[in-house]
């Protein structure tokens, strides 16, 4: 594997230090990767919650909240239907804690055994029989249209909380639809169910407050020259909701269509020995009442006092990274909605607490790092890493972490994504998804240290399985490429279980680099999995199989559905004919891309406290946001061995770096051993740095990528 180093424009690198108090090497981090903007490189700065969206931007958010509300005042049952992979339970498991904070005891179910994804049809005429009157789906849902519409002939009204895609431009008949992949006013795609189920904590939070339904006006007077400019914005939930600017030059109409505008509505200014003349000019000399904020603002921040308009428009922290966000009326909104969320907000603390489950799924889930994601996962991590160690961590994490032995030092999402998500992921896919959700909505300790035994032990057996069964899938895989072109494989058995299909195809793409389907047969109904790299779309490959399958569901990478065992030959047919008219091809392996190249120098002035902050500031990685990759030339190997049960198939290493010597390992690294890699040799090296669990809590150790001959003298 190649590796390479974009070049930079050291002016590009200088500019973003300065504007954003970065040191150079962060700042040619960030440039490496394209993160230049200032709107792209506030998620990897801030964790402040108001850089957070408001939840209200979904359209059925506060439809929503006011179903819950009612459904809490008359003491309705309420069913919670979820998932079965960590996204799926974590989501259920916030749920239910998000109905327990307004008084309900809601049932909560997710798929055991061979149950299929989403609503059940038979589970819903049951639990109506039992007096249901309100189902909520998390993680699902959103193409369950007639599983919908069987609810509300039963009487039972339907929320859905998903963030898969939907079918076409088709919605299901549901009370409220909450998903950020089928609205144009949530400005981001990218969250997971939990992370939508966290939103709809905040915003119950929030009804649960005096500001709930809050509604006002801000306004702000210009003179220019003869004429008043006036603007408007109407706030409701913490959240701009409405726009006008109008001036005098504009006539009467304007006048009248800005009195529409705050008719009815509290109005507020700020500085009303300037603002109430210049709006009372505005409207003929009239009598204009106006709350006047600028003392209370004042008495928060004391930094603004005496401040004027046009200072609070300059000094913006929000305007210094969002184009969109200036002027002096979107500052004032902008303070009056930090000063009224800092007086409620010690109600938000359970919405806190439950971040650290929206971590976790988003991590599961394989979701983008970007954007307010950022947050949310750097958040969730502050839960895991609370200044007064494990006391804090929710007790089913706090067991686990004991198991996997990261009890002790910082959780990281490298730790987090490859030692406690699988856990989690293990319970759905060996049939008891039931075991993860009970283990984090359980109290009481004793239960919870044998929940998480279970866990751990569900997860032994998931590996051994999935072992035994890739022996005897990789053969057939080959038979299939051979007859996709290379482009595709489909492997289907009665041994298979349903619950790793998942796993096995994304391990054979891996091996294969190319798109891969899993299928578990059992009778005469199958499920099958579709993992795809960038080359490929599983969607449109799903789509277009569509009248093949009972059902079917993903995400452009990932997907899932259900076919009858004998149509199973058709599909792939069906599938060689799609691949002759579709032209995707497998992707290349990825050259390895460098963020930074540090000289043994550097190293050495960075010191192991510098590289620390250098790579915890720059967490969360993940999707999209890999680790950082750093190449040093003119390594010293001080010793080599082959390691790893029972092939020997990796490296492992002490090397030089800067003044010390670092243990490092080489995964699968064994072909370059007595070739570039040999003791008492000098090579150039591609790595990355990680914890070092076995060595101590704040251990490093380099992860290898790549290595060469030393191209320069040490």
């Amino acid at each position: 594997m190649k590796w390479v180093k974009p070049p930079i424009e050291g002016d590009t690198v200088r500019a973003v230090a300065a504007s954003h108090n970065l040191d150079l090497l962060t700042a040619s981090i960030l440039t490496r990767r394209q993160l230049t903007s200032p709107d792209q490189i506030a998620f990897f700065l801030e964790e402040d919650e108001r850089f957070l969206h408001n939840p209200f931007l979904f359209e059925d958010m506060e439809k929503a909240v006011d179903r819950v509300l009612a459904a809490a005042e008359e003491g309705e049952k309420v069913l919670i239907c979820g998932d079965k992979d960590a996204d799926g339970i974590t989501a259920t498991v916030l749920m239910a804690e998000t109905l327990r904070m307004v008084g309900l005891e809601p049932e909560w179910r997710v798929p055991v055994g061979d149950e299929d994804y989403g609503l059940n049809p038979e589970v819903l005429v049951q639990k109506a029989s039992e007096d249901v009157s309100l189902v909520i789906t998390v993680d699902c849902g959103i193409t369950d249209f007639a599983e919908i519409e069987l609810a509300g002939q039963l009487g039972m009204d339907v929320l859905v909380f998903d963030h898969h895609m939907p079918r076409g431009d088709e919605l299901p008949d549901a009370w409220a639809v909450v998903n950020p992949k089928v609205t144009d006013t949530y400005p981001f795609s990218g969250l997971c169910a939990v992370a939508v189920v966290s939103k709809f904590q905040w915003a119950l939070t929030l009804a649960g407050t005096e500001l709930w339904g809050s509604e006002y006006c801000l306004l702000v007077a210009h003179q220019n020259g003869e004429d008043i400019l006036l603007e408007a914005v109407r706030m409701r939930n913490l959240m701009e909701v409405g726009r006008i600017s109008v001036s005098t030059a504009e006539g009467e109409i304007d006048r009248d269509r800005f009195m529409r505008f705050i008719e009815g509505y509290p109005l507020f200014t700020y500085g009303a020995g300037e603002q109430v003349p210049l709006v009372s000019a505005f409207f003929g000399g009239a009598d204009v009442h106006m709350a006047d904020a600028e003392l209370e603002i004042a008495g928060a921040f004391p930094a603004l006092k005496g401040k004027t308009l046009a200072d609070l428009g300059a000094s913006s922290r929000l305007a210094r990274y969002f184009p969109d966000n200036v002027g002096e009326l979107t500052a004032l909104a902008n303070l009056m909605i930090t000063l009224q969320y800092r007086s409620i907000s010690s109600h938000f603390d359970s919405w806190r607490k439950g971040l650290d489950l929206v971590a976790l799924g988003t991590l599961a889930d394989m979701m983008p790092l970007r954007d307010e994601n950022r947050i949310l996962v750097r958040l969730g991590l502050g839960r895991l890493n609370a200044g007064d160690g494990v006391k804090e961590r929710r007790g089913a994490l706090r067991e686990l972490l004991i198991r996997q032995r990261l009890h002790e030092g910082r959780v990281g999402t490298t730790e987090l994504a490859w030692q406690l998500c699988p856990l989690v992921n293990a319970s759905g896919r060996m049939g008891r998804a039931d075991v993860g959700a009970r283990l984090f909505l359980e109290d009481d300790p004793a239960a919870i240290a044998s929940l998480a035994d279970e866990l751990v032990n569900l997860n032994k057996q998931r590996r051994a399985l999935g072992e035994e069964l890739w022996d005897k899938v990789r053969p057939r895989a080959y038979e299939s490429a051979e007859e996709l072109g290379g482009r595709m494989v489909i492997v289907h058995d009665e041994s298979i279980f349903r619950g790793i299909t998942g796993i096995l195809a994304a391990r054979l793409q891996r091996t294969m680099e190319a798109a891969a389907v899993v299928i578990a047969v059992k009778g005469e109904s199958a499920s099958g999995s579709i993992r795809c790299d960038s080359g490929m779309n599983a969607l449109d490959w799903l789509e277009s199989m569509a009248p093949l399958f009972d059902d079917f569901g993903g995400h452009p990478q990932a997907g899932g559905f259900r076919i009858p065992t004998g149509t199973i030959a058709e599909l792939s047919r069906r599938t060689r004919v799609w691949l002759e008219e579709n032209t995707h091809s497998p992707v290349e392996s990825e050259n390895i891309t460098i963020d930074a190249e540090l000289s043994h120098d550097q190293i050495i002035r960075l010191g192991p406290e510098g590289l620390d902050h250098l790579l915890e500031r720059l967490e969360p990685y993940g999707e999209g946001f890999k680790p950082i990759t750093f190449l040093t030339r003119s390594v010293h190997i001080y010793q080599a061995d082959l390691v790893g049960k029972p092939k020997n198939n990796h490296l492992k290493l002490l090397v030089s770096l800067g003044a010390n010597k670092w243990p490092a390992l080489w995964w699968d690294g064994a072909e370059r051993y007595g070739t570039v890699i040999r003791r008492d040799t000098d090579v150039d090296l591609v790595y990355r740095v990680d914890r070092d669990r076995w060595r101590g809590s704040d251990a490093r150790r380099l992860t290898i990528l790549e290595a060469s001959p030393c191209t320069t003298n040490p």
